[in-house]
């Protein structure tokens, strides 16, 4: 069970990262400056996407120094 957790962890950090450069890669907002889309969409995603990592990855190191 330890390391099931410890892989969804890895995998989620890796999701995190994904989620992070989908708006900029594979999934671009508009162009246009003005547009809601890109003014407030694209950096909350951004954040979320790098939030979710960093909480992913400090949650794999440590289930990983426990074992």
């Amino acid at each position: 069970m330890k390391k099931l957790n410890l892989i969804l962890s890895a995998v989620t950090a890796l999701l995190g990262l994904l989620v992070a450069l989908a708006p900029y890669t594979f999934a671009p907002v508009c162009k246009m400056a003005t547009m809601h889309c890109h003014a407030v969409t694209r950096p909350t995603v951004l954040v979320f996407g790098i939030l979710i990592f960093v909480v992913s990855a400090v949650q794999t190191i440590t289930l990983w120094k426990k074992q």
